[in-house]
């Protein structure tokens, strides 16, 4: 059950970034909500988890991409490893204080890592400025929505477990 719950979240969150969040950019930025889902999964069940989750909606989002194939999956599959490590060394009283933190370092964690992937099958790219005019505000509006996201999804895990 759940299981199948988090694929659920994974392609509703999927749906939502290709459909709504399209028509709701801010100055033409929009927010990953995809790795949002990542980073709340990840902080809540942990590194394996995470990791599996991370893959799973990053290789989804590499199919409705026109992007290189694999990209998402990597950089989604090292932000969730990475915040699943953190879930065991975080207070978890504050952590709707904590998430954006984590939301916008982990954000910004993967523009440049996709960066570095690009750059490594020979697309070029300004890193300076990619980072400064697209990085910074993507991560800044991800990291706004993701104590939301973060409370939908703990209260979606809490009603199954009854």
């Amino acid at each position: 059950m759940i299981i199948l719950l988090k694929g659920v979240i994974i392609v509703v969150a999927l749906v939502i970034q290709l459909t709504l969040i399209n028509s709701i950019t801010i100055l033409g930025l929009k927010p990953d909500l995809i790795m949002v889902v990542v980073v709340v999964f990840s902080l809540l069940k942990g590194e394996k988890e995470g990791t599996i989750s991370g893959f799973a909606s990053g290789l989804l989002q590499d199919m409705f991409s026109t992007g290189l194939l694999g990209i998402n999956a990597l950089a989604k599959t090292v932000v969730g490893f990475s915040c699943g490590i953190l879930k065991e060394k975080i207070f978890h009283e504050h952590i709707l204080f904590i998430i954006p933190i984590i939301t916008f370092i982990t954000s910004f964690m993967q523009s440049i890592l996709i960066f570095l992937l690009l750059r490594a099958f020979g697309i070029e790219y300004n890193l300076a400025w990619s980072l400064k005019q697209v990085a910074l505000p993507e991560a800044l509006y991800s990291s706004l929505l993701s104590p939301f996201i973060f409370l939908a999804i703990n209260k979606l895990f809490q009603m199954t477990k009854e």
